[in-house]
């Protein structure tokens, strides 16, 4: 059984197809080199061709959900969930910033993450992962960050408020590292498959976005 993992919160779109929490076809790997689409339909087709499978042997497709660029995550999810339905299998929604959490906090001796992705109005999505997702806020950095923070003494920074967070006056006493991640890798979905799969839905209930909305349960 294939496992496929569709990234939609970075600048592009990623697709990982995996087996047995192994990567076999990755999208940023030497197969797309000489195919420029950012088509979700063809980077698949590709991807299939590329490790000689049919789209009839996956079993279950691990999508992120966001917060990230909201047309793109729409549309990411929009694909998963239709292809989950034509195929009658399930769709397995995870977060970025889990997904960016995950991968920093294993390159980094498991130090909590904190994760920032750009909004509109100066805002920002700002996650803590801590061995697991804490929270995932949404407001200004200087606002939200130093709360999540209060009684962590070292953590990591990824996303594009990096450098903003370093510089944050009240946290001069914290030890931040920079981990020059701007999102965690869509590789990471389906090494940790076994760990996302426990969250799986199925048909009528399937993934949603995460967005501002959502999160305040508008």
């Amino acid at each position: 059984m294939l496992t496929l993992a569709i990234s939609t919160s970075s600048g592009q779109f990623a697709l990982v197809i995996g087996e047995n929490n192994q990567v076999i076809a990755n999208s940023n790997d030497e197969w797309n080199t000489s195919f420029i689409s950012n088509e979700l339909d063809d980077m698949l087709s590709l991807g299939l061709a590329y490790c000689k499978r049919e789209v009839t042997e996956i079993g279950v497709i691990i999508v992120d959900i966001g917060p990230g660029g909201t047309s793109r995550v729409r549309t990411g999810i929009a694909f998963a969930n239709a292809l989950a339905y034509s195929l009658g299998i399930s769709v397995c929604p995870v977060s970025s910033m889990e997904l960016a959490g995950i991968d920093a906090s294993n390159r980094f001796d498991g130090l909590p993450v904190v994760n920032s992705i750009k909004s509109i109005k100066g805002n920002a999505y700002i996650g803590l992962y801590n061995q697991s997702l804490i929270s995932i806020c949404h407001g200004t950095v200087k606002d939200i960050v130093p709360q999540l923070v209060q009684d962590i003494e070292q953590f990591v920074a990824v996303g594009f408020h990096r450098e903003a967070i370093m510089r944050l006056p009240s946290l001069q006493n914290k030890t931040i590292i920079d981990s020059a991640m701007s999102f965690g890798h869509a590789r990471i979905m389906i090494e940790k498959s076994d760990f996302f799969i426990k969250n799986k839905h199925g048909f009528p209930v399937y993934a949603q976005p995460i967005t501002e909305k959502t999160l305040n349960h508008e």
